[in-house]
């Protein structure tokens, strides 16, 4: 009896594979809705997805019906509107996104293409499409869109000046806090752009060298007082801190930074240390003026009497001269008293040209040819109210600070002339000298008492002088540069 041999695979019968029926299947299987349209724009094929998404329950309530019997009619009319692009121009659409509202009444974002269908004679016959549903992913864009709107609208409101560097300390982010002290109008003018665009190159590299620090070690700067000059020259005190900029795996890619104006509160501390100063001085001060006034006076007295017993033309020169220093002294004793006790003195209408002319030609005979005086006085001058041996030591003062800054001479410029201020009507003295000039951090101190750059015995020269304009309603104003020379502008209020 034969025995059957055992069937290999190799022996099945071969079946006859129905493409159709392959792509088909491959179709239904995936999980975007696809759709053939013919020219009238009557639905040909539809996949498992799309039935889903017209809630049809068969492809018999899809095949030969329109968008128009699933969708209300603007949204149709869309549709249709770029089906006839595609028809018409032969151009596929690839990628669009667009917004449906769904027959179940759920709005969906697509990521849709579509492609023409040509027959065999390369006829266009209709189109192909395939939506990819994307509205998780513009959900999560949208969130993280307003999440970006919320942080620039926190960031541009803050007072603070707040940025964001590179690892090279480039611009990423700047405020307008921070514009401001760039001296930008917008933050396009500052991106791309480093510190050494819009600082002093000592203050850019003292900034660099403190960031790259925060970049290089990964440890944040809290709290650091920084001093910022502007491009206009005002020079401004910011409390800075600098944390790293770290991407999602935690390399450092640059630093952000956040920085407060304490301008006014170094000013506030530096007036109250100056109170301070002149309170201890002006009990000094006090002190020994009563004691120099205790030696003064008995010497008065005595140049009296020698000048009845001493009669020849010698000595009454000699006591005359001793007089004048003596009572220059008393009158530098009055100066101080006035200077601790903030004394007003006596006001009176006060000509200005004639004052100008006085210490003019007091410089001109004193201070040596080496020095040219010049005067340019505006003829309408407004008159002002005054004392005028406060107003005469005001302009000595600054007098003798311009001739120390040009010891190899140079040119000594007084003028005078009308101003409005802040509303304010104002008579300006100016003097201005060829000398030396002086750095920001020297002009930012010139009028406190005993700050000085000259030997020892100098320094209260300047601070007299804003404490007397000071006194008189006024100001001083100064603007120097090192190597260009200084200027002093007494500002006097305007008799009313």
């Amino acid at each position: 009896m034969d025995q059957k041999k055992p069937l290999k695979a190799t022996d099945a019968p071969l079946q006859k594979l129905d493409e159709g029926e392959i792509l088909r299947t491959l179709i239904d299987l995936i999980p975007d809705p696809i759709l053939i349209k013919d020219r009238k724009g009557r639905y040909i094929l539809v996949n498992q997805a799309k039935l889903r998404e017209l809630a049809a329950r068969g492809f018999k309530d899809v095949i030969g019906k329109t968008a128009f019997d699933f969708f209300d009619r603007a949204q149709a009319e869309r549709f249709k509107e770029d089906d006839d692009r595609v028809l018409k121009t032969g151009e596929p659409l690839i990628n669009y996104r667009e917004k449906i509202l769904t027959p179940n009444g759920t709005f969906r974002w697509h990521l849709t293409s579509k492609i023409p269908w040509r027959n065999n004679q390369n006829t266009i016959v209709g189109f192909m499409s395939i939506s990819r549903d994307v509205t998780e992913l513009v959900e999560a864009e949208d969130k993280l869109q307003a999440e970006r709107n919320l942080l620039r609208t926190l960031i541009d409101n803050m007072p603070d000046c707040i940025y964001a560097k590179d690892a090279q300390g480039r611009k990423i982010v700047a405020n307008p806090g921070d514009l401001k002290n760039l001296g930008c109008h917008t933050e396009a003018e500052a991106v791309g752009r480093t510190d050494f665009d819009f600082f002093p190159r000592d203050i850019a590299q003292r900034f660099f060298d403190a960031e790259q620090q925060v970049v290089r070690e990964g440890k944040s700067l809290v709290n650091q007082e920084e001093k910022v000059v502007r491009p206009d020259g005002e020079a401004r005190w910011i409390l800075t801190t600098k944390v790293p900029w770290r991407d999602a795996e935690g390399r450092i890619l640059g630093l952000v930074g956040i920085g407060r104006d304490i301008t006014e509160k170094k000013n506030l501390e530096a007036q109250v240390a100056q109170a301070q100063r002149m309170e201890s001085m002006g009990r000094l001060a006090t002190g020994v003026a009563h004691d120099l006034n205790n030696i003064l006076a008995p010497l008065l007295i005595s140049i009296e009497l020698l000048r009845k017993k001493m009669q020849d033309e010698e000595s009454a020169k000699m006591l005359a001269k001793a007089e004048a220093n003596a009572k220059r002294g008393a009158d530098i004793i009055r100066q101080m008293l006035w200077f601790s006790r903030g004394l007003s003195g006596q006001r009176t209408p006060v000509d200005l040209r004639q004052l100008i002319d006085e210490v003019s030609r007091y410089a001109g005979e004193t201070f040596g040819k080496s020095i040219r005086i010049k005067k340019v006085i505006a003829k309408d001058l407004w008159p002002v109210v005054g004392d005028l041996a406060q107003l005469h030591q005001v302009l000595m003062n600054l007098c003798t600070n311009a001739r120390d800054a040009m010891p190899n001479g140079g040119n000594l410029t007084f003028t005078a002339s009308n101003a409005v201020v802040d509303g304010q009507r104002f008579a300006v003295i100016e003097l201005r000298d060829t000398g030396a000039g002086m750095e920001p951090e020297v002009m930012d101190r010139i009028f406190e008492p005993f700050f000085t750059t000259k030997e020892v015995g100098h320094g209260l020269g300047l601070s007299t002088a804003a404490s007397i304009a000071k006194s008189h309603g006024g100001f001083i104003r100064v603007n120097s540069e090192p190597s260009l020379g200084s200027v002093f502008r007494v500002h006097l209020p305007v008799q009313a």
